[in-house]
């Protein structure tokens, strides 16, 4: 770009508003953008934060953006729209909406290592191990209703405001559908299937409605508000790889689930050890698929926001993988020694 006696400061936030291709309110590079104008009359620039799975924006001087799925060169004015959820915003109420979503995101990723510390040394507090739990507990079926419903209401109210801005691009619509088709499964469809299931503990079934709350929250706004993607990222392979995967692990998650409810036969009580399905193979292969699903969600839609999120999931059900399988091994003697506990295979 050369040198110019503006601030590199205006640099970097000139090739922020190249990325997201929208008219910058002032242009620090002295020329036109894409339907732009050279203009220094606005005070307030837009922001702009680089997409995940590389090395992050740092305010001032310098931008630099190594992708994972890399895109095409970065070129003060030039038409190119970012692949990735690239996020812009130019009121001062989108601002602080996206500062709020950075804070959440980070405390999402916090959340995930205290989860994965807490249940390794206290355990799962809910199912076939609710008993260990005492205190007040909720029955299984308004259970599960209550604590998915917010992750399905959260998408299903962006849908529904007209002024959702960025849900007029494909690639927004298909993510948010993706992560709105888990949880109407999971509050309408898995709370009905269920065959007498344990109660939850009240403080586990609290902590997930505060969990859903916020998750479907941070996942719904990014997504209908900020994220900016190229319409053509739904045919590029890292959409395509995580789609492919999402959907595996969902159809592996549901199979799973009906084989553990058809375990019994009616009439019949305790447990036996899972058969057929992804279960020839480990221990949770429930866990397996929606570990799966949401890894798939992460990289097709390529956003720290969905990438916490799979990471939250993989803290929480990794844990509790471990817990049944060693519950398996010692109630069943007979219990397959070559099965894994979650990953086929490997683990």
């Amino acid at each position: 770009m050369g040198s110019s006696p503006r601030s590199r400061e205006g640099w970097a936030l000139c090739v922020g508003g190249a990325l997201c291709n929208r008219t910058l309110p002032w242009n620090p590079c002295g020329r036109a953008l894409s339907g732009g104008v050279s203009s220094w009359s606005s005070p307030r620039p837009n922001r702009w934060l680089a997409p995940p799975l590389g090395r992050y924006a740092l305010p001032g001087p310098w931008l630099e953006w190594a992708a994972l799925c890399p895109p095409p060169g970065l070129i003060c004015g030039s038409a190119w729209k970012p692949r990735y959820g690239a996020r812009c915003s130019t009121s001062a109420m989108d601002l602080d909406e996206s500062r709020l979503l950075d804070s959440l995101t980070y405390l999402e990723g916090l959340l995930a290592l205290v989860v994965f510390a807490l249940l390794t040394f206290v355990g799962s507090p809910y199912g076939r191990y609710s008993s260990q739990h005492p205190g007040l507990q909720v029955p299984a079926r308004p259970a599960w209703f209550l604590q998915e419903l917010p992750s399905m209401a959260w998408p299903l109210y962006e849908y529904a405001r007209p002024a959702a801005a960025r849900l007029g691009s494909l690639p927004n619509r298909v993510l948010l559908a993706m992560f709105l088709t888990h949880y109407v499964q999971r509050t309408l469809v898995f709370p009905v299937l269920i065959r007498g299931g344990k109660p939850t503990p009240l403080f586990s079934f609290a902590a997930a409605i505060l969990f859903c709350t916020f998750n479907g929250y941070l996942q719904s706004r990014y997504l209908s508000q900020f994220a900016v993607y190229a319409e053509d990222w739904v045919a590029h392979p890292c959409f395509l790889i995580g789609f492919a995967l999402w959907l595996a692990g969902m159809v592996i998650n549901i199979h799973s689930d009906h084989i553990l409810r058809n375990l019994r036969k009616p009439g019949e009580t305790g447990y036996k050890i899972p058969r057929g399905g992804l279960f020839e193979y480990v221990s949770a292969a429930n866990y397996f698929g929606e570990i799966t699903e949401w890894c798939g969600f992460a990289l097709a839609s390529g956003s720290p926001q969905a990438g916490v999120f799979a990471l939250f999931t993989f803290s929480a059900l990794f844990t509790r993988a471990k817990q049944h399988h060693q519950w398996y091994h010692e109630k069943f003697e007979d219990y397959p020694k070559s099965r894994k506990m979650l990953i086929p295979f490997v683990l």
